[in-house]
C-alpha cells in the first residue's frame, strides 16, 4: 500500500544543505538522496531523469519526490518513493 507524503519540511531537508552529509541512517530526504550510493545514482539518472549521472543535482531528485508525493509506510524509517512506479527509493529515518 501507498501512502501521499504528509510530513513537515524538516522531514524532507534541513535549513543549512550545504552542511549535510551523507550518512546510513538519514534523518532527512535531503540527506537520504546524498547518501545514494554511485550505482543506485547512475540507475536513477537513467531510468527516472533520462541523464547522465553527471548531470543530475540531489535538489532536482528532491523536486521529483514532492512531484511523486508517494511513500510506502507512515512510521519510521519511511521509504520514500523516487518515482511514481516506486523502484526507486530513499529511506529516512527519525
Amino acid at each position: 500500500m501507498a501512502y501521499s507524503l504528509s510530513f513537515s519540511e524538516a522531514f524532507y531537508a534541513d535549513d543549512e544543505l550545504d552542511s549535510i552529509t551523507p550518512s546510513e541512517r538519514p534523518t532527512s530526504v535531503y540527506q537520504a538522496i546524498l547518501s545514494i550510493r554511485d550505482e543506485e545514482w547512475k540507475q536513477i539518472a537513467c531510468d527516472v531523469f533520462d541523464v547522465d549521472p553527471e548531470w543530475l543535482d540531489p535538489m532536482t531528485v528532491l523536486d521529483c519526490i514532492r512531484q511523486t508525493n508517494t511513500c510506502s509506510n507512515l512510521d519510521s524509517p519511511v521509504e520514500v518513493w523516487i518515482d511514481e512506479e516506486g523502484w526507486h527509493r530513499v529511506t529516512a529515518y527519525e
